[in-house]
């Protein structure tokens, strides 16, 4: 794996009654990680080479932590998809663009894809944005804008909402951008990580505590629930339990 790859150990996502469940304590309903629009060049990659490559684009300072640092959810996603095609070659690649905007980031797209190849974005967007009052329309443009950069690079996007955070939720304009990307999915055929609600019905359930996550486990225990059900979420999209069938 390259030094920018992604590989953590996680337990396989069980199913039971309608739940998704990536660990005992992180249970939602089956909805959240079932997309309404395929990711076809994804699964065509995974037919045809057996190769998978996901890049992560995100604004967050770091998804990839090592040592005594706190890991993300990018962390557990490659692990968890080869849980379920243990055959493939799937790898997990980090692009961040520390705290920049959609403004900011449109224009390095195009270099960073073809330094990828990726058949696959997992685009991480709107929580820079939300922080510093972007306008929800202008933001709406660039964002079609961005999925049509990565559409020329013979790539599929998964757009991955803003996080919830109880702290955080009244202080910025995260609702108003949710219902954008969730607008432009919708007439793109993009799908969306509902990141945002997931956290939001652990927040309500009293699953986690998301007001106080530190480094005592509690943060890693998030992240290591959203990037199973994120893995989850793309071996549906992809097609993973029919590509599977062809190695029987």
């Amino acid at each position: 794996m390259r030094a920018k790859a992604i590989g953590a150990a996680l337990l396989p996502l069980l199913f039971s009654a309608g739940m998704a469940v990536a660990q005992d304590n992180c249970a939602v309903p089956d909805y959240f990680v079932e997309p309404y629009y395929k990711v076809s060049k994804a699964a065509v990659a995974l037919r045809t080479t057996k190769n998978l490559e996901i890049l992560v684009l995100s604004s967050a300072p770091s998804q990839m932590r090592t040592g005594d640092k706190l890991r993300s959810y990018p962390s557990f996603l490659e692990a968890a998809l080869k849980e379920r095609l243990p055959d493939y070659n799937i790898r997990v690649t980090i692009h961040a663009e520390p705290r920049r905007s959609i403004k900011e980031i449109l224009p390095v797209i195009p270099k960073v894809l073809a330094d990828n190849k990726p058949s696959l974005v997992v685009w991480q967007t709107g929580t820079v944005e939300a922080i510093r009052g972007f306008d929800p329309d202008k933001y709406e443009r660039k964002l079609e804008a961005g999925i049509e950069l990565i559409r020329q690079a013979n790539a599929d996007v998964i757009l991955v909402n803003p996080q919830f955070s109880p702290r955080t939720a009244i202080m910025n304009d995260s609702g108003a951008l949710n219902e954008r990307i969730r607008r432009v999915s919708q007439y793109a055929d993009v799908p969306v990580f509902n990141r945002y609600e997931i956290m939001r019905s652990w927040q309500e359930s009293d699953v986690f505590d998301l007001s106080s996550l530190k480094n005592d486990g509690s943060y890693e225990a998030v992240h290591r629930c959203l990037g199973g059900l994120l893995a989850d979420y793309i071996s549906r999209a992809a097609s993973f339990a029919e590509i599977a069938k062809l190695r029987k």
